[in-house]
């Protein structure tokens, strides 16, 4: 059996191109592609299939459909095809671990719990991804039996959240006076902090790095390589700084990549009659605050499903809350991909206490000057500026391959799409409508 062919029994097997009965297959392509290039790596997917005594170059083409819930994603390089043999598909620490751990190709380039999961069953919790230094709910937590692991990583199987660990900062404008944490570590020295890896996709449209902005440069490229030097050392344990060479390679890698879907399981191709939704045409996408227009094309759609995907579109670009607030595209301003050109930070309340869960830890803040007090799960951009005023604020991210990437939201609280309109509708007082939610929604899953 070839090594190609390997990969697309591998791709099945991991949910990538599994048909429901009768459905019609849009990554029929897949096998065609891989006949006609060098095979790709498929431990960058992180679905088990051995790598030993391959050839040392590997490239995957442009424009392969990997699937995913909700249809089909394909990414773009500027390169010409994706090089998954470089240092970002490296074990370049001590634990094992490479870049694409956290951020696999065909989970949007960030992780899903449903992978996760399966690969805590094929491998009883041993793979790369679960080492306590980020990757337990606790770095203390007990890993001793596959019980105890399943424990000690449920954040990251049922979240796809990574512990960050983030003390008060010094000469912060508040305190913190309460922690509940249900697993007994969280305190003023090191919060814990669950948090959705951000794909390693889409880079070019980035004005600030990590949810809370915490890594900065004097250019992108300079920050994303202090970003790659800190994720190797922290999640990858390294114990001294990566070359900054190797460095500069991973972030050519990453800021030439593009994803986007391109197949919606529920209307079908999304780059046809006029639509944009594919990875080759984000790659020329302007860096502009502007209203989006993948989908102008369907406003006079004879078919529902794409007028849907129009009207959802306009939502976004135009629906103004009933409180007179601006739109979703005020803050996902990046026109067709949902960065904020600005770099702003954004608090919409997804860590707000009222809405913690039972499986988060929960932190009182008190402002120093005031006494006024907050509880939060998260408290973001705070921890950075060590402003009361910051807390709860984070960066938009981009929306760009949606249907790879759930759970949402930076602690992975919103499971589906429609979970995530029906936030925006109650909690910033858009009020949508049954027939509104559903077309914005049509339109997200069309990202």
């Amino acid at each position: 059996m070839t090594i190609k062919r390997c990969l697309v029994i591998a791709l099945s097997l991991a949910g990538c191109t599994s048909l429901e009965p009768g459905e019609v297959d849009p990554v029929q392509t897949t096998e065609a592609a891989l006949n006609s290039a060098t095979p790709p790596n498929p431990a960058a997917t992180n679905i088990g299939v051995p790598t030993a005594g391959l050839p040392a170059q590997f490239h995957l083409p442009n424009n392969v459909p990997l699937r995913d819930p909700l249809g089909a994603a394909t990414t773009f390089s500027v390169a010409g095809s994706i090089d998954m043999q470089g240092p970002f598909f490296k074990e370049l620490g001590t634990n094992q671990r490479t870049c694409a751990t956290c951020h696999v190709i065909d989970q949007g380039w960030t992780i899903s719990p449903a992978a996760t999961q399966r690969m805590f069953n094929a491998s009883r919790g041993t793979a790369p991804i679960f080492r306590t230094v980020d990757g337990s709910n606790s770095p203390n937590a007990d890993v001793s039996t596959v019980r105890d692991r399943r424990a000690a990583f449920s954040m990251l199987l049922s979240r796809g959240t990574i512990r960050v660990g983030i003390g008060i900062p010094e000469g912060a404008d508040f305190e913190l006076t309460a922690v509940d944490d249900p697993y007994g570590f969280a305190s003023a020295a090191e919060l814990s902090l669950f948090r959705r890896p951000l794909p390693a996709t889409n880079l070019e449209f980035v004005s600030t790095v990590m949810w809370d902005g915490r890594i900065s440069g004097d250019t992108l490229e300079a920050a994303l390589a202090t970003q790659a030097n800190a994720a190797t050392q922290g999640h990858a344990q390294r114990a001294t700084p990566l070359d900054p060479a190797v460095a500069g390679e991973i972030v050519g890698f990453e800021k030439g990549l593009f994803t986007a879907q391109t197949f919606d399981r529920e209307v079908g191709r999304l780059d046809i009659d006029g639509g944009h939704g594919d990875a080759e045409n984000l790659a020329s996408q302007a860096i502009v605050a502007a209203r989006w227009d993948l989908f102008d094309a369907y406003q006079n759609s004879p078919d529902s499903k794409y007028a849907a995907i129009y009207r959802g579109q306009e939502l976004f670009n135009t629906r103004r809350r009933t409180n007179d607030k601006g739109p979703c595209q005020g803050c996902h301003s990046q026109s067709n991909v949902g960065t904020n050109v600005n770099g702003s930070f954004f608090n919409i309340g997804t860590s707000d206490g009222a809405r913690r869960e039972a499986d988060q830890p929960l932190y009182t803040l008190t402002e120093l000057s005031t006494g006024n007090v907050l509880q939060t799960t998260d408290p973001g951009r705070a921890l950075i500026t060590g402003k009361f005023a910051d807390v709860g604020r984070f960066k938009p991210p981009s929306l760009r391959g949606l249907g790879a990437r759930s759970p949402y939201f930076h602690g992975g609280s919103a499971r589906t799409l429609a979970d995530v309109v029906a936030f925006y509708s109650e909690a910033l007082e858009f009020g949508f409508t049954d027939e509104e939610a559903a077309d914005l929604q049509a339109f997200l899953a069309a990202l």
